[in-house]
């Protein structure tokens, strides 16, 4: 599929404005996702300069992550997923401090596992300029439906 086909990652996140930072989906499959972004200042994560810290680079691999879920649930249900957890992160590494406003990064994430309750284990890649400026192992979890948050949040009333 060409990404001229592909959704707007807006249309597959339950982010919205200044949180999203993808721009485009550039490729999608079963259990890989592409995309890209070109660092901007204003979004939720800027610093005062426009640039993005590098330890953001798990923040990117999991909208990409959350864009597949949104992805698959467009192709088999007509709409986009809802909420999903970052349950953790593991052996995350950057070359790169900060990303500057101007600098696109491209992202890839792949599904290497996946279980029966919705918890999965992907591998995530960002490049600047062709050559990975940051990797790492991202758990998520996507319940079934939303109707966990609504009893979490009676909780807290």
């Amino acid at each position: 599929m060409t990404h001229a086909s592909l959704p707007r990652p807006a249309e597959l996140l339950p982010h919205r404005h200044d949180a999203v930072l993808l721009d485009v989906v550039t490729g999608a499959e079963d259990h890989r996702l592409a995309a890209s972004l070109v660092v901007r200042p204003g979004t939720a994560f800027s610093d005062a300069s426009g640039n993005l810290p590098g330890w953001i680079g798990p923040e990117i691999m999991a909208e990409a992550i959350s864009a597949l879920s949104g992805y698959r649930s467009l192709k088999a249900h007509g709409h986009a997923a809802g909420i999903g957890l970052l349950l953790g992160v593991r052996g995350y590494t950057a070359t790169a401090g900060e990303f500057h406003p101007g600098e696109q990064l491209d992202v890839e994430v792949v599904e290497s596992s996946e279980d029966e309750e919705g918890r999965a284990v992907f591998d995530g890649i960002i490049r600047r300029g062709g050559q990975v400026v940051a990797s790492g192992t991202l758990t998520v979890f996507q319940p079934e439906d939303d109707s966990f948050l609504d009893r979490e949040c009676a909780r807290d009333d």
